[in-house]
């Protein structure tokens, strides 16, 4: 397991990122929020699954977990995403360096995707249905092929429902470059082209929102439909335009992430409150800008942590390395863990076991089988 950099000075916010698959010039910042990010991830969705076998319900506040690491996940892409577009921008790169950025995004998240896609079509197919028949799955399978699953409407299939957030992604990674670049071809200066199309993507999912019907269901709607989220993402574009075109936020990384942190943590414990923190309805529509505004507040910080301590820094490395594929198939072994269950008598200790042991074995083959090669078939990213 490679170290980090040893050196303790912050990097410039200048700075461009170390690719991915540069493990030598990592830094600590990112792979700890990641980190932190899967495994809100893993409480809410395995440990709901695991006391519900045992008829126990998830404290709320570890059950709610998964909303939190999802959008830390969102902040964390629009970060560093941010970062690269804006080196993009200010050296005026053409449209084939455009063009490189998606391959090198799809190239990261693709892969993976289509190859879990496929795994679990297996054991749906021979051994009987997790969640969803074997029908159903077929039916919904080329919404899935196409990432359309959730683009304008609740998920098609309650199959493979963890791929809503990566749907909010892919499609984020394509339209916010559109946008750009049209208002660059319509010789728009390229600060405000950027800042019209932040804005956009502030604005649209939250009228978006605001459309939706009062009584709709918020947790297959309003948090689910790729339209409604992208302002998630654009929290973290905020982050890094903020962070590189501004020292004052760069020397201020510690106040700033006490604050986002208080504030995360204080809408995460609303419930406890004495005094309603706001109605129920105000919740419904700006919990996701509330939250984002708060991981936004402590991306600066991240940035400035380039080491972890000995004990800790090789595991969280790996977590992090291995989060995508974590958050890709851990949600649907555990569900077939508890159709073993109930159709072929596993017990609930050995569900347990067998979860725990499919979700990391089929993490770290995902990186080396996949993941790791797609990353070295990336063309280097063009500038000019």
């Amino acid at each position: 397991m490679n170290r980090y950099p040893p050196q303790a000075s912050p990097l410039p916010a200048s700075t461009p990122l170390a690719s991915f698959e540069n493990l030598r010039e990592r830094i600590a910042g990112p792979d700890l929020v990641r980190t932190v990010a899967i495994l809100d991830v893993l409480i809410c969705h395995d440990g709901s699954l695991f006391l519900d076998w045992w008829h126990r319900p998830l404290p709320t506040h570890l059950a709610v977990l998964g909303f939190y690491g999802v959008m830390l996940f969102f902040v964390l892409s629009g970060f560093l995403i941010g970062t690269i577009m804006l080196d993009l921008l200010e050296r005026g790169t053409s449209a084939k360096g455009w063009g490189i950025f998606l391959i090198r995004r799809w190239l990261r998240t693709l892969p993976a995707y289509y190859a879990w896609l496929f795994v679990l079509l297996i054991p749906l197919a021979y051994f009987g249905p997790y969640g969803v028949t074997w029908n159903e799955a077929r039916h919904a399978l080329p919404w899935f092929l196409t990432l359309t699953q959730n683009l304008g409407w609740p998920m098609v299939s309650n199959w493979y429902g963890v791929t809503w957030s990566l749907c909010v992604e892919e499609w984020f990674y394509i339209a916010f470059p559109t946008l750009l670049l049209t208002l660059l071809a319509c010789r728009v200066k390229p600060a405000l082209a950027f800042g019209t199309t932040l804005a956009a993507f502030f604005i649209i999912p939250l009228c978006w929102r605001l459309s939706l019907p009062t009584d709709v269901n918020w947790d297959e709607v309003t948090s689910k439909i790729v339209p409604c989220r992208l302002d998630s993402i654009a929290w973290g574009i905020a982050a890094a335009w903020l962070y590189r075109s501004s020292e004052g936020v760069a020397r201020l990384h510690r106040p700033l992430a006490i604050l986002g942190t208080a504030i995360i943590l204080t809408i995460w414990m609303a419930d406890l409150l004495t005094i309603p923190l706001w109605t129920h309805h105000f919740q419904t529509m700006a919990l996701f800008d509330v939250a984002g505004f708060g991981y936004a507040l402590c991306m600066p910080a991240m940035m400035r942590l380039r080491t972890l301590p000995p004990l800790i820094g090789p595991a969280v490395r790996s977590i992090s390395t291995h989060s995508y594929a974590l958050y890709l198939c851990h949600l649907p072994l555990a569900m077939l863990a508890g159709d073993l269950q109930t159709r072929y008598g596993l017990g609930r200790r050995h569900a347990v076991i067998f979860t725990i042991l499919t979700t990391i074995g089929g993490a770290v083959l995902s990186w080396c089988l996949v993941e790791r090669p797609c990353l070295k078939l990336r063309p280097g990213q063009s500038l000019n």
